[in-house]
């Protein structure tokens, strides 16, 4: 598992229903902050996403987190990440 800094702009939740089956998907719009070294130096890399978030964090305020992604493969047998925990970035 991976860990980033990640600032939670806001949550959305949105109703679906496909093939009999219904639910609600709720997604985590973030600003994901990641570093590696590069020739000796640290380089931070920064950009948007928008991640299925779990019922358990549908209650996050807004700030900033440090994330843990697990790796996983979706429905389409591509790989993809989930968010596994958040805890306020200190």
């Amino acid at each position: 598992m991976s860990k980033y800094k990640a600032q939670l702009i806001t949550i959305n939740s949105q109703d679906w229903a496909f093939d009999g089956k219904s639910g609600t998907r709720h997604q985590a719009k973030l600003v994901i902050t990641s570093a590696r070294e590069v020739d000796g130096k640290q380089v931070e890399e920064t950009f948007v996403a928008r991640k299925n978030l779990p019922e358990q964090f549908l209650g996050t305020p807004p700030g900033e987190y440090l994330l843990e992604l697990a790796p996983f493969a979706d429905g389409k047998g591509m790989l993809d990440f989930r968010i596994v925990a958040m805890q306020p970035y200190k």
